[in-house]
């Protein structure tokens, strides 16, 4: 039989945007937009051929907890599939509890990073039925196959979840999908794509997956534990396939290469770009990249091909931080990689984080020169947060580093660790002194207000650029 199955982005903060996909889960804001739910529409698009799904967007579609629990009661959905993240996780599980509550005969599962690293803990809140671990497209499917079938999910590699006796069980881990092009385009007619649009230019956009891992050992980064240690990339033709279907089906020319490094793979990028030039697509993209991985010719090229923004996660100003956290990059690199950008008619933008390991006053007020002196036309500045499943998580731990566990503080603007020398209080000052050094300067602010959708971040009565500097703890 057809399963009623709902896929959800669990509401949020009465409403507000938030994003769930893989690491990169933050509230939208100054930085970020809504993304188009590219995890839930791939889970979609491999489930719809035998069953009954939506997807709602709870945060973009502006669906409160009192809203979605009418929608459950009324439209009684068998199977609930959930995207949950460390900041929303205590949230996401009251949420979900109140539904197995009013619906109890609907079984619950939820996936992504937070839950794969915490699965046994989840269960135990008996919240949710299942956890899928990883990236969660094959389990998913064969998961919801042995709950219609009736079989054991014992047999179903890549979860935890919960036996006949109420004991809590993990399953062994699911080897990652290794063929990309064996999964379909993701399932964006099951969205409204009307919620995602461009800062200002209020142009639509959709997010297409280029390759999945990544063979870096950052240590604040936790995407090894979703997507592997190992990259895997698809082919080129079937990104071409997808953009063009995205033109076609959806008369989307906006996009966002996301990928854990886009330009890993030199040659799948001059063939990706290539192809664009050849096939006339007319798109324009963004893409995020690491200093190492580019040169002169290729970031001409992105351009030619309608690439007309790169972000580069740049970090810090100090090499001895840089290489105590896995980076692998120096100063003298990333002066040379934002150089060429600039000379191939890019826009940058560059990512740091304050407060790793190793952190000073001198190295922090170091990065925000060193922001000030590329020429980046946009910044922003993380707070180094230990996220589960990074190895920066088990260094907080080992070091007794972390003031508390309260999940909803793992943000990106806020400090939960108290490094040896620095207090918090003083990343905190040091953060805000960065964005004001860098923003209010006139080309930069100028170019970042261009790009700023003030409708949804004047809601509060601040100012966009007033919000970057409130403190959050």
């Amino acid at each position: 039989m057809a399963f009623n199955i709902l896929l959800l982005n669990p509401p949020y903060q009465s409403a507000k945007g938030y994003n769930r996909e893989g690491r990169c889960t933050q509230e939208a804001g100054f930085w970020s937009t809504p993304w188009p739910p590219f995890s839930l529409a791939m889970v979609a698009a491999v489930l719809r051929d035998k069953h009954r799904i939506r997807i709602l967007d709870c945060p973009a579609q502006r669906i409160i907890r009192a809203r979605l629990l009418d929608d459950i009661v009324r439209n009684a959905p068998q199977v609930v599939i959930a995207a949950v993240s460390t900041e929303t996780i205590e949230s996401d599980l009251e949420i979900l509890g109140t539904i197995k509550k009013r619906a109890p005969r609907t079984t619950i599962l939820v996936f992504g990073i937070h839950a794969t690293v915490f699965a046994a803990d989840i269960i135990g809140t008996g919240a949710v039925d299942f956890v899928i671990k990883g990236e969660p497209e094959e389990t998913a499917r064969e998961l919801i196959a042995a709950i219609e079938a009736g079989s054991d999910a014992r047999e179903i590699k890549g979860i935890a979840g919960r036996g006949a006796s109420g004991e809590t069980f993990s399953t062994e881990d699911r080897g990652y999908i290794q063929n990309l092009d064996d999964l379909p385009f993701p399932a964006w007619d099951l969205v409204d794509l009307d919620r995602y649009r461009l800062p200002v230019s209020r142009r639509k956009f959709l997010i297409v997956n280029t390759l999945r891992g990544c063979p870096f050992r950052c240590s604040f980064c936790n995407t090894g534990v979703y997507y592997g240690t190992t990259a895997r990339r698809r082919s080129v033709n079937s990104i071409l396939d997808e953009i063009t279907f995205n033109i076609e089906r959806h008369r989307i020319r906006d996009i966002f290469f996301w990928s854990d490094t886009f330009t890993l793979f030199r040659n799948q990028v001059q063939e990706l770009c290539e192809g664009i030039l050849k096939k006339g697509l007319n798109i324009r993209w963004v893409a995020n990249s690491r200093v190492d991985t580019v040169d002169p010719e290729i970031l001409s090229l992105m351009r030619k091909a309608g690439c007309w923004l790169v972000s580069f996660g740049i970090e810090s100003a100090d090499d001895r931080i840089l290489e105590r956290c896995g980076k692998r990059i120096t100063g003298e690199k990333i002066g040379e990689a934002v150089r060429w950008a600039k000379a191939a008619g890019l826009k940058t933008a560059g990512h740091f984080i304050l407060g790793l390991p190793g952190e000073t006053e001198a190295t922090a007020r170091a990065t925000t020169r060193l922001a000030k002196t590329l020429g980046l036309e946009f910044a922003h500045f993380y707070s180094a947060v230990p996220y589960p499943g990074s190895a920066l998580y088990d260094e907080a731990l080992a070091n007794g580093w972390l003031w508390g566990k309260d999940w909803s503080s793992f943000h990106q603007d806020e400090f939960v660790m108290e490094l040896p020398g620095l207090a918090a209080d003083t990343l905190y000052r040091l953060r805000r002194k960065a964005y004001h050094a860098f923003f209010f300067r006139g080309k930069t602010l100028r170019t970042a207000l261009s790009l700023i959708a003030l409708d949804g971040l004047l809601s509060s009565g601040k100012s966009a650029l007033a919000k970057l500097f409130a403190r959050r703890r």
